[in-house]
């Protein structure tokens, strides 16, 4: 442990405070220490204060990869900064650890929908997960993978395989991962295909939803 990050132990978990520092320094250095220490901190669940920090949802998504890797999850982020928590709520994290254990129910997401689900795995081929609203999978959906939502379909992660959102919300939905490479996307009744220079496009986080009746998608900034 150093002075720029220090872990804490609580009956929520454990509470990691990044100080001062540039970030993506602090991100590597925190794996740093969890890969140093990997069977103490395995199976852990992370509550992060990242003070007045201005983060955007695929900076905080990263950390949550950079934990991930070592078994530990991110359920919850602190931050002064309005910005920062509405970019945590986006990835359906917790922005207020509190003194008490957190809630049982699943976090929020995107937008408020008391149908939802959250869910810790990688869909593979030939699986299929339905549900009738949001789905926020905290994981990849390979290729041959399939996803049906009545509401919004959140990705943190890879998706590659074939999503239907808006099944009841219609083309209100949204779609969003860190990866969005969808062999089929369809929000209510617009369907789209992967463009055929697909495989070159840059990778960065995106959100994709109905503009003018055809599928946008634009960068996921949070």
């Amino acid at each position: 442990m150093t002075d720029r990050i220090v872990i804490k132990g609580t009956s929520n978990g454990l509470i990691i405070t990044m100080g001062a520092g540039e970030w993506q320094g602090l991100v590597e250095e925190l794996g740093a220490q969890l890969g140093a220490k990997a069977s103490f901190f395995k199976g852990g669940r992370v509550a992060l204060r990242v003070g007045a920090r201005q983060l955007t949802s695929a900076q905080l998504a990263a950390v949550g990869e950079t934990l991930n890797r070592h078994n530990v999850s991110l359920w919850a982020v602190e931050s002064e900064d309005a910005g920062t928590r509405q970019a945590a709520t986006l990835l359906s994290l917790e922005t207020d650890v509190g003194p008490t254990k957190p809630k049982i129910s699943p976090p929020r997401v995107a937008r408020s929908n008391a149908d939802s689900i959250v869910t810790r795995r990688t869909l593979r081929s030939g699986q299929i997960l339905r549900h009738s609203g949001t789905v926020v999978i905290i994981g990849d959906v390979n290729p041959g993978a399939e996803v049906q939502a009545g509401g919004d379909v959140i990705v943190w992660g890879r998706l590659r395989g074939s999503v239907h959102a808006g099944v009841k919300t219609g083309s209100e939905a949204i779609v969003c991962a860190l990866q969005l490479s969808p062999m089929q996307l369809r929000i209510g009744d617009v369907i789209t295909l992967p463009p055929a220079d697909d495989a070159h496009r840059e990778i960065i986080p995106e959100i994709a939803s109905v503009q003018n009746g055809q599928i946008i998608a634009e960068p996921w900034r949070g």
